[in-house]
């Protein structure tokens, strides 16, 4: 039961407040009206709101926050860029508390995060140039489909960590 639950709730949470930060980034850019005529025209493009930050490297993440505080650049992509890091760590302490053992805190944070990354394959193949919305160019579906799946297996063991470290079950 506490894997389930951790799915549930951790794959709520990473919705939720990817959803969150795109909405906050994109009103401080001043280009909401233009995601929601985007979402209009192409509705695949929430599968990018929703899914988008797991397939950012943390590492690369908090280089991106470091250049972009340290060269005085404050604006829509710092609060991007940290929405790329606060939400998977949210969801992955809500897995962590969620999951009764420290196998259903990890595995549920870690199924959420290769279900994230899989959501975005399948959007490559489906619809390649909705990808283009985040910059990613396709040239191969199976290249972008592999590059997801190792960015999501990345994240759920860098964020799987602090769900470990958030479970309600004795380290010893």
């Amino acid at each position: 039961m506490g894997l389930g639950k951790a799915l549930g709730f951790s794959l709520l949470a990473l919705i939720g407040l990817n959803f969150l930060f795109v909405i906050i980034t994109e009103t401080i850019s001043g280009n909401l009206n233009i995601l929601f005529s985007d979402i209009g025209n192409n509705p695949l493009i929430i599968l990018l709101i929703f899914f988008g930050p797991i397939i950012s490297m943390p590492g690369s993440v908090f280089s991106s926050i470091y250049l972009q505080v340290s060269s005085g650049m404050i604006g829509s992509s710092l609060i991007q860029s940290i929405g790329f890091i606060i939400s998977p760590f949210v969801a992955a302490i809500i897995a962590g508390r969620t999951g009764e053992k420290k196998g259903g805190s990890f595995g549920g944070w870690m199924i959420t995060a290769i279900i994230s990354a899989v959501a975005l394959g399948v959007l490559a193949f489906i619809n390649p140039a909705t990808l283009l919305y985040y910059g990613i160019l396709v040239a191969d579906p199976i290249v972008v489909l592999i590059f997801f799946l190792m960015s999501g297996a990345v994240n759920g063991v860098f964020y799987g960590c602090f769900s470990l470290l958030f479970t309600k079950e004795e380290m010893y």
